[in-house]
């Protein structure tokens, strides 16, 4: 005899609710801080570019005869305006990840290089027609230091940023001011030879830092990886406390 089977009871199917995303309440604040930060930092860079231009011509046109002191104060104001500028801009594109800040920042430096360039073959300018004094000799040397070091500290805002291209210009400008020193202290009677000191100190400066930047070998590294390690602690700590980065 064969039993009979009871019917299955009657399963709905399942049904698939469908999810609807969350809803963000407000404004997105880290996308806003990211702006904000990036705006007040181009805005403090800007400006202390644009006085550090003008302070140059100063120089160049005698403006340390006037007041030696009234130039060091506008370099400390421009200093502290640069140095404003670049630490909100670390903190816009390391801490709120900035994505828009770096490609200005590539087209700070490249301007900056620009600069630092044209600085250089005026002071070569300088240093052939030998009219300057002691003191504008160490104007002329702060000058193009200061500019390198604007330029290595617009290199540490970009991470993963390569500086062996910008180091190009500089040594064929340094071989353009090798030319110039052998055609002034040897196809030249005029020459002052006590001023040769003068023409050297600046061409093994440059090609020097000039060397150092193409190399590559990592002098900058331990103040890269710090910077990191700052940013990489503090993403860690948002991400323990708030869930999110």
């Amino acid at each position: 005899m064969t039993e009979s089977r009871k019917p299955l009871p009657h399963v709905p199917p399942f049904v698939e609710r469908k999810t609807q995303p969350p809803r963000r309440n407000g404004v997105d604040t880290r996308g806003m801080l990211s702006v904000v930060t990036m705006l007040v930092s181009l805005g403090a860079l800007t400006v202390s570019m644009l006085g550090a231009a003008k302070l140059v011509v100063d120089v160049f046109d005698d403006g340390l005869a006037s007041s030696l002191g009234g130039i060091l104060v506008k370099v400390v104001v421009l200093g502290l305006a640069f140095f404003f500028g670049w630490g909100i801009g670390l903190v816009s594109i390391r801490g709120f990840g900035n994505l828009v800040y770096p490609m200005v920042i590539k087209l700070y430096a490249w301007t900056c290089l620009a600069a630092v360039g044209f600085l250089y073959i005026k002071v070569i300018q300088k240093l052939y027609m030998q009219a300057y004094d002691g003191l504008h000799f160490w104007a002329y040397l702060v000058m193009l230091l200061g500019g390198l070091f604007v330029l290595i500290c617009l290199h540490l805002l970009v991470e993963g940023h390569d500086l062996r291209p910008f180091a190009i210009p500089l040594l064929i400008i340094s071989v353009l001011q090798l030319f110039v020193i052998v055609y002034r202290y040897v196809f030249t009677a005029d020459a002052n030879g006590w001023k040769l000191f003068g023409d050297f100190a600046i061409f093994f400066v440059m090609i020097s830092l000039s060397a150092l930047m193409l190399m590559h070998i990592g002098i900058l590294s331990p103040l890269r990886d710090w910077i990191n390690e700052i940013f990489s602690e503090n993403e860690i700590s948002n991400y323990n406390g708030n869930g999110v980065r």
